[in-house]
């Protein structure tokens, strides 16, 4: 059946996904917890009550379906980030202010829904083979264009030349991914908190800076 299902139906506005809430919603609960391979198509049309004769006519497959749930993953978490990099990315003058405007934008997206930010960080976990042919369907690369955001600041002498930008967006995104583990809550002066502390820590390191570090 995948051989034959034209993925590409499955994109944008006509992406049947957003006409079955029921399945979203198994969906994003399977693949939040659990990556591609273990996650099970069974226990989704279970759960939404959808037949799998439908499914496969629907979404070819269960990597269709995968599909679906990560095209309005994607379009979610640009809708936070994106705004955020097009205004940046073209003025880096103040690259950790807006580093700060970026990961705020990353905690917004992971509060709105927190399984959609588990799913988006398990695509970072499965196999580059997997990745790219992921990725072969989205026109938009997150981490090219951010790595690109991390060039201009090195260039400008923001960041220390002496680290690859490749090495230092690898580590910015890892960081990223992991911000969940950082708040309890969604209360704006903790975000605030944090995202300053985080950027903070990037900036400065963790090193004490006692008097005579600064003679």
């Amino acid at each position: 059946m995948s051989g034959r299902f034209n993925y590409k139906i499955l994109l944008g506005e006509n992406n049947p996904l957003l006409r079955y809430p029921q399945l979203q919603e198994a969906a994003i609960n399977e693949f939040s917890i659990k990556n591609y391979e273990d996650a099970s198509l069974n226990d989704i049309l279970k759960n939404s009550g959808m037949s799998k004769g439908s499914l496969y006519h629907h979404f070819g497959d269960k990597y269709g379906l995968y599909l679906a749930m990560i095209d309005i993953i994607i379009k979610k978490k640009l809708s936070y980030f994106y705004p955020v990099m097009r205004q940046k990315v073209g003025n880096s003058n103040d690259f950790f202010s807006s580093l700060k405007e970026i990961i705020k934008s990353t905690m917004d997206f992971m509060l709105a829904d927190e399984r959609m930010h588990h799913l988006f960080n398990r695509v970072m976990e499965e196999s580059d083979e997997f990745r790219s042919r992921l990725y072969a369907f989205f026109p938009y690369d997150y981490s090219k264009n951010f790595s690109d955001y991390i060039c201009q600041a090195v260039k400008s002498g923001q960041i220390d030349s002496r680290y690859p930008p490749e090495m230092v967006s690898r580590i910015i995104e890892i960081l990223l991914s992991n911000l969940h583990k950082l708040i309890s809550g969604g209360d704006p002066d903790e975000l605030i908190s944090t995202v300053n502390q985080v950027v903070d820590i990037i900036q400065y390191g963790i090193r004490s800076r006692r008097p005579f570090d600064l003679i």
